[in-house]
Formats: C-alpha cells, sequence, structure tokens
C-alpha cells in the first residue's frame, strides 16, 4: 500500500511540476491574434476569451483582460461582449469565494444574454447560478436554475452543456443526502463526457465522484477518482481543479492519518496556488497545512502557516476592498451608461414618434393634395366638356333655327302653292270639267246620232285639255315653280 502511495505521489508530483504548455500556447495564440489590426466588437471577444483561458491558471491575470473587454464593450454598447464579461466576472468572483458578488454577475449576465437572445450564453449562466446558490445552501431555487439550463441545452442541441448539467445535478443529489442519484447522474455525464472527448468535463465528473465517495467516507475509492480528475485536469490544462482536487486529498490522507501523504498532496496544492497567483487557494492551503503541523506537533511550522494565511487573508481582503471599489465604480459607470442610453432611447423615440407624425401628416398633405389636383383637373375637364358641348348646343340650337326657319318657310311655300294650286283648280280646271259635264248632261237627251258625234267629240276636247292642265300642274308642282 505504502508503495502504491509512493509511485501515486511521483507520478503526481511529475504531473503537478510540468508546465501547462498547451494552456500557454493557447494563450500565446490569442495575444498574437490581439496584436494585429483587428475591429472592436472581435478585440472584445479574444479579451473575454483571454480572461477566461486565465480563469484555470491566473486569477488576477483574467481579471485584468475581462475588465478591460467590460470597459470596451461598454463603451460601443456590446451587448454580447458586455454578457461575456459578466459572466466571467461570476467566474472569478466564485474563484474568490465571493459568491454573493458571483450572484449578482451572473444575474447581469443573463438579463444581457435574455436581451439578445442567446440561449447557449442564457444556459451556462443558469449552470453556474445553480451551482453557486448550492454553495449558499439555497437547494430548491439551485433546483429549478438547473432544470431550466438543463431544458435550454436539450432544446439547442449543446451535448457538452447537457452532460455538465446533468453533473450539477449529480452534484444538486449529493448535497442533498441523495448519494445513489448522485452516483447514477455522475456515471450518466461521464459517460456523455467521454463519448464527446471533453478532458475537462471527464476531470470534474471524476472529481464529483471523488466527492460523492469521500462524503460516504469510501476513502479508497474517492482516492482513485481524485487521482484520475487530477490526470485529465492536467490534459485540460485546468489548473485550479488541480489545485482543488490536491487539497481534497490531502484532507482525505490526513482524515486517514496518512500524514506524509497528506502534506505532499497540501504542499502541492500551495505550489501550484503560489505559481497560479491564485491567493485564496494559497491561503486554503496554508491553513490547511497550519492545522496538519499542528496535529503533527510541529508547533513553529503551524505558527509559521497561520500566519502566512492572516497575512495572504489581509493582502486579499485589500485586494478585494480595491477590486470591489473599481467593480463598483465600473458597475456605476455602467448603470449610468445604461440610464445615459435609455434617455437617448427615449429621446430618440419622442423623435422618431414625432417624425411618423410629421410624416404621416405630410403623406396625408400630399394625398389630399393630389386629390385636390385630380378633382381641380376633373373639373377643369369637366368645365371644358361642358363649354364645348354649350357651344355644340348652341351651334344645334343655331341649326335649329335655321332648319325651323327654312321648313318655315318652305311650309309657306308650300302653303301658297297650295292656295294657289286651289285656285288655279278653282278656276283653270272648273271651265274643262264644267263642260264635260254639261256635254254628260247633253248625251242624256234623246238626241240625233250626229248630235251625239258632235257632243263625243267636244267631250274628247275637254278631256284633253282638262288633262293637259292637270299635267301642268303636276310639272310645275314637281319644280317649285308658281302656278
Amino acid at each position: 500500500m505504502m508503495r502504491y502511495k509512493v509511485l501515486v505521489s511521483a507520478v503526481l508530483f511529475f504531473l503537478l511540476t510540468s508546465a501547462s504548455h498547451g494552456q500557454h500556447y493557447v494563450i500565446d495564440s490569442l495575444k498574437l491574434a490581439l496584436a494585429h489590426k483587428i475591429d472592436p466588437k472581435t478585440e472584445i471577444d479574444i479579451l473575454n476569451n483571454l480572461a477566461f483561458q486565465y480563469t484555470k491558471i491566473s486569477v488576477p491575470e483574467s481579471e485584468k483582460y475581462v475588465q478591460d473587454a467590460l470597459r470596451k464593450a461598454q463603451h460601443i454598447r456590446y451587448q454580447g461582449g458586455l454578457a461575456e464579461s459578466f459572466k466571467i466576472l461570476g467566474t472569478i468572483a466564485t474563484l474568490q469565494s465571493d459568491y454573493s458578488r458571483s450572484v449578482e454577475y451572473c444575474y447581469e449576465a443573463l438579463k444581457l444574454y435574455e436581451e439578445t437572445g442567446n440561449k447557449s450564453g442564457q444556459s451556462k449562466v443558469l449552470n453556474n447560478l445553480g451551482q453557486l446558490l448550492m454553495t449558499l445552501n439555497e437547494y430548491d431555487k439551485a433546483y429549478q436554475l438547473i432544470n431550466r439550463s438543463l431544458k435550454i441545452k436539450r432544446e439547442i442541441g449543446d451535448s457538452i452543456g447537457v452532460a455538465n448539467t446533468i453533473l450539477a445535478l449529480s452534484e444538486y443529489y449529493r448535497h442533498k443526502g441523495n448519494f445513489d442519484l448522485s452516483l447514477a447522474l455522475s456515471e450518466d455525464a461521464l459517460t456523455r463526457l467521454r463519448a464527446l472527448n471533453s478532458e475537462i468535463g471527464i476531470a470534474h465528473s471524476l472529481f464529483q465522484y471523488g466527492e460523492t465517495y469521500f462524503e460516504q467516507r469510501k476513502f479508497l475509492l474517492a482516492s482513485t477518482y481524485y487521482n484520475n480528475a487530477i490526470r485529465h485536469a492536467r490534459i485540460a490544462h485546468d489548473d485550479m481543479l488541480v489545485i482543488e482536487t490536491c487539497q481534497r486529498l490531502g484532507q482525505l490522507f490526513l482524515r486517514v492519518s496518512e500524514k506524509d501523504s497528506g502534506y505532499f498532496f497540501l504542499h502541492q496544492a500551495l505550489k501550484l496556488s503560489r505559481l497560479s497567483n491564485s491567493r485564496k487557494n494559497e491561503m486554503r492551503a496554508c491553513e490547511q497545512l497550519s492545522n496538519y503541523f499542528v496535529t503533527i506537533g510541529q508547533y513553529d511550522s503551524a505558527f509559521f502557516y497561520a500566519r502566512s494565511t492572516v497575512r495572504i487573508q489581509e493582502d486579499i481582503f485589500r485586494t478585494q476592498r480595491s477590486q470591489q471599489v473599481a467593480t463598483m465604480q465600473m458597475l456605476y459607470d455602467f448603470e449610468k451608461n445604461e440610464q445615459e442610453l435609455n434617455f437617448q432611447k427615449a429621446i430618440v423615440k419622442r423623435q422618431f414618434v414625432a417624425i411618423v407624425g410629421v410624416s404621416l401628416i405630410l403623406i396625408l398633405a400630399t394625398v389630399l393634395g393630389l386629390k385636390f389636383y385630380r378633382l381641380n383637373k376633373t373639373n377643369q375637364q369637366s368645365k371644358e366638356e361642358l363649354l364645348k358641348l354649350n357651344a355644340e348646343i348652341h351651334k344645334m340650337n343655331e341649326n335649329l333655327e335655321t332648319v325651323v326657319r327654312d321648313r318655315t318657310e318652305e311650309l309657306k311655300q308650300q302653303n301658297q302653292r297650295l292656295i294657289e294650286y286651289a285656285f288655279f283648280t278653282a278656276h283653270e280646271v272648273r271651265g274643262p270639267l264644267a263642260r264635260i259635264l254639261g256635254l254628260v248632261e247633253l248625251s242624256k237627251i234623246n238626241t240625233t246620232p250626229e248630235d251625239r258625234v258632235e257632243i263625243l267629240k267636244r267631250l274628247e276636247i275637254s278631256a284633253y285639255e282638262l288633262d293637259e292642265i292637270i299635267r301642268m300642274i303636276n310639272r310645275k308642282l314637281e319644280n317649285g315653280k308658281r302656278l
């Protein structure tokens, strides 16, 4: 057993003291990209990414980059960049054990993600909030937020996010004392994360296994999972998880009276905390080492680490106070900018309403003008048509008067001709007709043949005379001549 522990300690010593080349390569690549000329939004995204990478190895560096990103995002009102900056600030505050401030940052990030419709960001912040509230023993609210996160991650198809949220549910059930369900959820999350080759997710799943077994006092199983968690955390370059796991291993070995192994891991946690410039973890390691030396009776060393703990605590307090002042100023500037922006939005809204109103009035005036123009044009056309019609009517009236006058004259002439015809008939036609009638009466009397021949002869002459008169009348009537 001792040979096994010595071998494990030697391997872990090599892993823990090796440089995080992959992590620094990513950071160097981001810094190189930042050195080039890029647009403001891309610059903010890179600064946030740098801040996120530094959360794993150096909290002060992370805070420096995220504050720069936040300031620039506020300047250009880049909501997506602001949301990401607040989310990272929440992570930093969690690493500094300032959980109330972390919750404030997370809620600010959640509000911005909801405004921009970023469901991925919403799900991540909800998950972070759930874990924070579990730390603050607000389990019911934490459970609701974690389930909200899980629902959104399933909606958007975030497989790694689903696995991480299941892991958060495992932690919830561990806190509630339901270890069987906690282990089952950890197994589900671990299976998913292994299928997705997520080293950091695997490391956290193994750590969760270790925590569950630690609370069940199954220390051998817990140490196995803790050691595996460290291995995967080193591959994922998550120094903060490595430090936390080393502290838990130190506590575990002290619990089972393996003081040398306990000291080794606590000392490694202290060393890594100093390398990562993680003052909170350094303070915890010093405090635990002080307790360790008390248990073995080395009070000088215990006093040294206790004094180091107090000194670091004072440094942290001063740093946090200055950071809080800076952050409060930053938040004040942010709120001031938000108020100014809202005021400007209100002004713009009023101006927009005024412009829309004026535009509607102008459009209405234009429409009415067109209507009046068309109506005037229609009236003008109607007037011209009416004048034209009046002219035609006047012309028709004149023609009608002429026609009437001509017709009247014609009727007068016809009447005159009729009068003449009647007069002519009464005189000219009456003579031959009277002779014919007289001769007809003579023929009725008993006469001699010679007399009859004479009567017939005279009848014939009178008839021809009458016929000639009638023909003459017809010719004159046809030619319109006076009789």
